[in-house]
């Protein structure tokens, strides 16, 4: 990752599976919520009531303190909230109202007139598998639903709130703006597109939280128009509203998703569920007496310490730049029988770290694939025209946001290199932070088909 990338982590992946994995529901998850600033609140009002002269009921979905509630034109709100210490200040009146448990358990299908809100963001991997098989079941049995298999909580909560409002009804959500060209949420898009709902995005300008650098919109999905129209909008930090030709805020379309035609291809990076677990310093490896190329592989999970682009990436500076400073760069590699070393590494993990979506679907939770080793490495996530990449002479094993691409050779590789460097990917990317965009596989694939053919 790059630095951008690793603040954005920071900031977002706020909660951890062992909290998450509490049996009954999502304990945690207001750990993930920030609160929505009062300008933001009364735009998202102000929205719904220039569609809606009058709002009956409304739903706020991970409603926090419940300040959705303090504006707008209604005959009731109902806020919903698992935890009690976030509405603790709350006051409820005759036609507003706070309700402490899991959203996803206590939601009526087709009910409201409105679903507003902020939910919480928690990204895929920390979400715990059992809360995922009941909210994924609960939503089969509210709506058509569809699921992408590595969606972020929020979008979750958006599905739920097309779920709750009814047949003519509105949806008013600030969530990330990546969730209208993200492939976790692909199949939710082609849901709204197959029903026809009208979509208007409107991207928010700035800095909108304080401690979260993710790019925001409001999202307003309207059931009530079926004419299939998509919309986007930026907002000024002074409330001025201008359409934008693209989400890329360039004159450029978004890149395009391609699997890869042939050979050379781009590869995700390896999530072996937790890389506290399975990414190890040097530290921990002579701790446990885990031998080099037998029970841990080179690996790179960050670019943030590399500032050199293009150009072989050797064992010295693998030394210099990760092993010496003590970062993470020994994966677990479970290839063949491990060690009696690895094994009693393993049994000592705690069970909560076992317990994310990633390790519960493995019939041995520790036991993944190990990729091949692929010729270049990048950082899907930068700042700048294009990403960091390097030829990758030490044969380290990518993961997380390091992406890998396969090609026959080194020279192949070298060639591909100086082309990639000359392609303008900022202009063709959604921000996903201020500063900071990111490429996914299949975008990338795109760029290698059409424009590094060798």
């Amino acid at each position: 990752m790059d630095t951008f990338e690793v603040e954005y982590v920071n900031a977002l992946d706020c909660i951890n599976a062992a909290q998450l994995n509490d049996g009954g529901g999502v304990a945690s998850l207001s750990k993930c919520q920030v609160d929505t600033p009062e300008t933001i609140v009364q735009f998202v009002w102000g929205q719904i009531l220039a569609r809606r002269l009058v709002v009956h009921t409304v739903a706020d979905f991970g409603c926090g303190d419940g300040r959705f509630a303090n504006f707008g034109t209604y005959d009731q709100y109902d806020g919903f909230e698992i935890d009690p210490a976030r509405i603790s200040g709350f006051i409820s009146g005759a036609n507003k109202r706070i309700h402490t448990g899991c959203a996803f358990e206590l939601a009526s299908p087709s009910h409201y007139d409105v679903c507003i809100g902020n939910p919480p963001y928690i990204k895929h991997h920390d979400l715990s598998s059992e809360w995922l098989v009941r909210i994924e079941q609960r939503l089969e049995s509210m709506i058509d639903y569809v699921g992408d298999g590595r969606s972020n909580a929020y979008i979750y909560f958006l599905w739920l709130s097309l779920a709750s409002v009814r047949n003519d009804g509105l949806v008013a959500l600030v969530i990330p703006f990546e969730w209208i060209s993200r492939p976790a949420s692909a199949s939710l898009r082609a849901f709204i597109r197959r029903m026809g709902w009208a979509v208007d995005v409107y991207f928010l300008q700035g800095s909108i939280f304080d401690r979260v650098l993710t790019t925001a919109c409001v999202a307003i999905v309207d059931k009530s128009i079926q004419d299939g129209r998509w919309q986007t909008h930026s907002v000024s930090p002074t409330g001025e509203i201008a359409a934008m030709a693209h989400p890329t805020m360039t004159e450029n379309a978004v890149l395009e998703y391609e699997k890869a035609e042939g050979t050379l291809r781009a590869i995700r990076g390896l999530s072996p569920g937790g890389q506290e677990v399975f990414v190890l310093t040097e530290e921990e490896r002579i701790r446990f007496r885990l031998v080099a190329g037998r029970d841990v592989v080179p690996a790179i999970t960050t670019f943030r310490y590399l500032d050199k682009l293009g150009v072989g990436f050797s064992e010295a500076e693998f030394r210099a730049q990760f092993v010496n400073k003590g970062r993470r760069c020994w994966l677990i590699n479970t290839d063949g029988k491990i060690s009696a070393a690895l094994t009693t590494y393993l049994e000592q993990v705690p069970l909560e770290l076992r317990g994310n979506s990633t390790c519960s679907s493995r019939g041995i939770w520790w036991k993944y694939s190990m990729p091949k080793v692929a010729k270049i490495l990048y950082a899907s996530g930068f700042a700048g025209s294009a990403p960091k990449m390097i030829i990758n002479d030490i044969g380290a094993i990518h993961v997380g946001g390091v992406h890998g691409i396969h090609c026959s050779s080194r020279r192949v590789a070298r060639i591909l290199l100086d082309r990639l460097k000359g392609y303008d990917f900022a202009s063709r990317v959604v921000a996903q932070a201020k500063g900071f965009k990111k490429i996914e596989v299949n975008q990338m694939n795109s760029v290698l088909n059409k424009i590094v053919a060798l």
